[in-house]
């Protein structure tokens, strides 16, 4: 049994996953579409439904440095900007940033305090689910796809703890659950973290360290095996 740290996810096994998607499945389409996202790219729930507009209300001291000018010395502030969120949204995926025919979907991502375009593979099961829902909900290019009418942001965040429940697993469960079920899967198979940073969108591949001792828990019965008469 792994032992979590505080902070630290508790990974979700396939079981566990499949249990989740089933309860998602057959309760809503638009989370259902939302979900199987999440798992199938990797990508970040603010990459899919955009980040929050953030207006600068002004600074705040948090120190003081002296600097010496002509030989005198003088104090001055240390200061940090200080943000209010406005309840507007930015970025996000739109239709027209999906080419359905190709399997590839465009998502805003941060690199160098900039927001800049990322392309990420589609699964041809999620192709054929977003493709169904566009029609469905006859959605135009302009519309943002993982946004809808009562699921907010915090209401994505609050309701993956209600399916989970409604699914039997015992331990908290995130959004960041399927980003990280997402990239241990990945290394279980093999893919190096290079490979697996062109699809997450990751800025380093040092970033995905933090996964591995999932992936050396997996082989622990094993290791001990063939070490004990060493």
């Amino acid at each position: 049994m792994l032992i979590k740290m505080k902070g630290q996810i508790v990974p979700l096994s396939k079981e566990e996953m499949s249990a989740i998607m089933f309860e998602i499945e057959k309760s809503d389409d638009f989370d259902y579409m939302l979900f199987l996202t999440l798992k199938t790219t990797g990508r970040r729930i603010g990459e899919l439904f955009g980040v929050e507009e953030k207006k600068l209300i002004g600074r705040k001291v948090i120190g003081h440095r002296r600097i010496y000018i002509k030989g005198r010395p003088y104090k001055i502030d240390r200061t940090i900007p200080q943000y209010k969120l406005s309840n507007k949204w930015l970025y996000g995926v739109q239709v027209k940033d999906l080419d359905l025919e190709k399997g590839t979907m465009k998502v805003w991502v941060l690199k160098r305090r900039n927001q800049v375009q990322d392309e990420t593979i589609l699964t041809p099961e999620l192709v054929r689910i977003i493709s169904s829902y566009i029609n469905r909900h006859r959605l135009k290019l302009t519309d943002h796809l993982f946004r809808k009418e009562g699921r907010g942001m915090r209401s994505i965040r609050g309701v993956i703890k209600r399916y989970a429940e409604k699914a039997g697993v015992t331990h908290p469960v995130t959004i960041h659950n399927f980003r990280h079920y997402f990239i241990t899967e990945l290394k279980r198979k093999g893919w190096s973290n290079d490979m697996i940073v062109k699809l997450t969108g990751h800025k380093t591949t040092q970033t995905l360290s933090i996964y591995d001792h999932i992936v050396a828990y997996d082989i622990r019965e094993k290791a001990l095996e063939a070490i004990k008469d060493l």
